[in-house]
């Protein structure tokens, strides 16, 4: 099925916003481009660009967060801030991928399709980074989420 141009103008225009972040390094629970940022502050950048103020504050959280209590929380604010793609693997350039690291474990991940193979993503050694979208990281996909249009809400 093809999707509206309005959608896919707007979804190449989060890809880019995420492609600006390119390089930016990395700092855990930043969100400043070009300066820092974690894989949750590239999100949060990148939806403050696209789609306007966040919707809920960010708590402090440790780089081992959900570990003690096994909650979710990331998917558990992604729900709340995003829109769920069904199933995870039908995503588009554009959404959110979050992933769980090691794959039975938590959902502590996350980052941003390029297309159908590549993502864009955040972490400790390397900073923002695009990235093949293998096996790899399809075997620990969680849940993937589409940025809500601007003035809407989830």
């Amino acid at each position: 099925m093809t999707e509206p141009a309005g959608e896919a103008a707007r979804r190449a225009t989060i890809v880019a916003e995420a492609r600006r972040w390119l390089a930016t390094p990395y700092h855990h629970r930043a969100s400043t481009l070009g300066a820092g940022v974690d894989c949750l502050g590239l999100i949060r950048g990148v939806y403050r660009a696209c789609v306007g103020a966040e919707p809920v504050d960010v708590p402090p959280y440790s780089a081992s967060w959900a570990d003690a209590d096994g909650g979710e929380p990331l998917l558990a604010a992604a729900t709340a801030a995003l829109v769920a793609v069904e199933p995870a693997q039908d995503f588009a350039a554009g959404d959110v991928l979050v992933f769980r690291m090691p794959p039975a474990g938590v959902a502590k991940h996350a980052g941003i399709a390029t297309g159908p193979h590549r993502m864009i993503h955040a972490y400790e050694s390397a900073g923002v980074v695009e990235v093949s979208l293998g096996g790899w990281w399809r075997r620990r996909l969680a849940a993937a989420f589409a940025f809500p249009a601007p003035g809407t809400s989830v």
